[in-house]
């Protein structure tokens, strides 16, 4: 008697096991295909991603990015540059340089990449670092955060009497390149456009002329020479 009642016991105890363990097949089937679904997609990227950046050949350059949809990125409020860009998208668009005539340190060449509600943006500005530019100020781009968005430069040096050619990817727009000549301290910053870029030196009355010379071409290569004047 003892013995048929504990079979009877353990019988229902593995239907009751079993019972569990189909439950939980059937959930773990049924739930599979949403798991797999969430795995591969992830969440939705951004409908708004930009990177904005900001060159000054004398002083460096800085990085910026915005998200919104979510919002997010490095501006110091990301969620209320989303909402300006919400607003008002010709921030980005169709940015308004702000003209002042500040010094060799105010004026930066910006620009804006990425996508805008899921449209391809591009655009390129040189402006006056400053919150009056209608962009920098509703983005919160001060002239503090610039500074605290600035990027190490390289630094190059030439050797007086020569001229040297960097190929394409050596300098960045902003990196530096200087010269010791003659007792004189001679420096230029990378432009950020192709161009025959211009020269820095010392001469006069009574003086020996030293100039140090340089030009960014197309493929990014950079020719630099500093030499005494007239050598």
């Amino acid at each position: 008697m003892m013995s048929h009642y504990c079979g009877d016991g353990s019988s229902a105890v593995r239907r009751i096991i079993n019972d569990v363990r189909a439950a939980a097949l059937l959930c773990l089937l049924l739930m599979s295909p949403l798991v797999g679904c969430g795995a591969s997609s992830g969440l939705s990227a951004p409908a708004t991603q930009l990177t904005m950046r900001a060159i000054n050949r004398d002083v460096g350059r800085s990085v910026f990015h915005l998200d919104c949809e979510p919002a997010g990125g490095d501006l110091p409020d990301p969620a209320r540059a989303c909402a300006a860009l919400a607003t008002t998208p010709a921030l980005v668009t169709k940015p308004e340089p702000f003209i002042c005539a500040g010094g060799t340190t105010s004026w930066w060449d910006v620009t804006i990449s990425g996508q805008l509600n899921g449209k391809a943006i591009d655009r390129a500005f040189s402006t006056c670092w400053t919150p009056q530019m209608a962009t920098l100020g509703h983005f919160g781009m001060s002239w503090d955060v610039l500074q605290e968005h600035l990027l190490p430069r390289r630094h190059e040096v030439l050797l007086p009497e020569t001229t040297r050619v960097f190929p394409p990817g050596v300098l960045q727009p902003a990196d530096l390149v200087t010269c010791d000549i003659r007792g004189h301290h001679l420096e230029f910053g990378v432009p950020a456009y192709a161009g025959p870029g211009g020269s820095v030196g010392y001469n006069g009355a009574n003086i020996v002329g030293v100039t140090l010379t340089f030009a960014r071409h197309r493929d990014g290569s950079v020719d630099a020479s500093c030499h005494t004047d007239g050598s």
